[in-house]
């Protein structure tokens, strides 16, 4: 983890070609993408049942759909950072549990799509299962970017 610490700070802020094609550069940097999107989601949610606007649940409904689409590129990254960093080292401890966190997190994201594309479908709102699978996803993913700045060495455990 040390030396990929060290890697990590030498590489030059304005090496293009370094910083994308590192093999851990990646999942740091593209997870952010759906946990912003889910949680815009969320947020957006809840505003359109406190202001009564349907077009927030719209709104709520693509940053959904996108926080999914960009799922399968952050648990790949992750998977190669696993890889390239830590050489394939065997799953324990914080790895671990931030591995099925992580899936966790991923799979809440998708069943919450799926209800919502069914909701659509029958143009109904939202029910308290669905706020209570949203609030666990949001702490899943909470916990899972815990571990992962733990990882990552931007925490300290």
């Amino acid at each position: 983890m040390k030396l990929f610490l060290a890697h990590f700070h030498s590489l030059n802020p304005f090496d293009l070609k370094a910083a994308l094609l590192a093999g851990h550069a990646q999942h740091p940097v593209i997870i952010h993408f759906p946990i912003a999107l889910f949680i815009a989601s969320a947020v957006f949610e809840v505003l359109a049942i406190w202001r009564k606007q349907p077009v927030l649940t719209s709104v709520a409904y693509c940053n959904l759909i996108g926080a999914a689409m960009t799922l399968p590129l952050a648990i790949a990254t992750g998977l190669g950072a696993w890889r390239w960093q830590l050489e394939g080292a065997m799953l324990k401890g914080n790895l671990l549990l931030h591995l099925i966190c992580a899936l966790t997190s991923a799979s809440l994201i998708f069943v919450l799509c799926w209800m919502r594309w069914r909701l659509r479908a029958k143009s109904t709102s939202p029910r308290i299962a669905y706020f209570a699978i949203m609030g666990l996803a949001l702490m899943m993913i909470t916990l899972t970017g815990h571990l992962g700045g733990i990882l990552s060495g931007v925490e300290a455990p």
